[in-house]
């Protein structure tokens, strides 16, 4: 009997040897998204990207995994998910998507020692050896938005900014860079979930501004959208993000807006194939990351014989300054966020146009 038992232990030992090995070749990467709820749609295009970024990259020595968790959008459940993937599925890295699961996995992936990805462009998320974001930066959009009000000859804008802290600073970088150009503002905040924008409207349509600049999102954007054409405003409306996501775009025709790049049109074919939507809000940025993580697990491990520490992923990935991405030419800065650029979209027969 003892004898048997030797053996038996011997075998499970050769086993987990076996399994020990193989896992060297194997990079796992944890994925935190939201295949759930409002953003469920988003989540399986994120998955798409990140899948059609693996077989571009088409790694030979060693195996890529992905390993999906969902958050729901939901920050405690990012955290439970990132636990999870670090003790438990023993991952290399995470790849982070929206500003509400970063800010939450960033601090605990440094401190785990796990390269962390965020799809974001919270500077916060950034901060650490092992940590880095991907997304077109809020002073870039700002340019962009003073350029657009500039080529209008605006000398008067109000800016309606919903509060989100994303959007709130790129509108404080808006409103400083036109006042720093002479450009008459008025700030307005208001909740995502406003119902009523009448007495503001009227107010605000009294003073006669030049332009109506907006930074909304759903439920409130179509609500301002709507009060602001049913009271004639008759004044150029410019945005960042919003009208992209209106409902209403058939009624906005001539409206112009600031966005982040989508993906290049190959991508983006790729991604419909895949899942038949057509919603690509960052499956550009996503596919981005996972191309260059995938690129850099595989060429290291060549280079190495072994999969590389998050320590040399980071200093690999620092060393990018000129990567033709498929949100375009794309840089890495000394605090780990890569630098990327932002488009002009205008509506025309009530569809987004990109002007060049």
């Amino acid at each position: 009997m003892r004898k048997l038992l030797c053996l038996l232990c011997m075998a499970l030992s050769l086993v987990a040897c076996d399994r020990g090995d193989a896992d060297k070749s194997v990079v796992r990467i944890g994925v935190v998204s939201s295949f759930s709820g409002k953003f469920a749609e988003n989540g399986e295009n994120v998955k798409a990207a990140l899948e059609l970024a693996l077989q571009d990259v088409a790694p030979k020595n060693v195996k890529i995994k992905y390993i999906y968790e969902d958050f729901g959008y939901d920050a405690p459940r990012a955290a439970t998910a990132v636990n999870k993937l670090i003790n438990v599925d023993k991952v290399d890295a995470i790849i982070s998507w929206s500003a509400v699961a970063g800010n939450v996995i960033s601090p605990i992936a440094d401190k785990a020692g796990i390269f962390h990805f965020g799809i974001s462009n919270d500077k916060n998320i950034a901060v650490g050896k092992y940590n880095f974001i991907h997304w077109t930066q809020s002073e870039v959009l700002a340019d962009k938005m003073v350029d657009l009000i500039a080529a209008k000859k605006a000398k008067s804008a109000v800016l309606f900014a919903v509060y989100q802290p994303g959007l709130q600073q790129t509108t404080d970088f808006v409103e400083s860079k036109l006042k720093a150009k002479g450009v008459k503002t008025e700030r307005v905040n208001f909740a995502i979930d406003d119902k009523d924008f009448n007495v503001i409207v009227d107010k605000m349509k009294k003073k006669n501004f030049d332009v109506w600049y907006t930074t909304a999102l759903p439920p409130s954007l179509d609500i301002l959208l709507k009060t602001i054409l049913e009271k004639n405003v008759n004044k150029p409306l410019v945005a960042i993000d919003s009208f992209l996501f209106s409902n209403i775009q058939d009624r906005l025709n001539g409206a112009q807006y600031i966005v982040t790049p989508e993906g290049d049109e190959n991508l983006l074919n790729r991604v419909t194939k895949k899942t038949g939507s057509k919603n690509y809000f960052s499956v550009g940025y996503t596919y981005d990351a996972g191309y260059i993580l995938g690129n850099v697990y595989s060429k290291l491990y060549d280079e190495l014989g072994r999969k590389p520490t998050s320590e040399e992923v980071a200093n690999k990935i620092m060393e990018i300054k000129n990567f033709h991405g498929s949100v375009g030419d794309i840089w890495v800065d000394t605090d780990g966020v890569f630098q990327s650029g932002a488009i002009v979209k205008e509506i025309q027969d009530g569809k987004p146009i990109t002007i060049k």
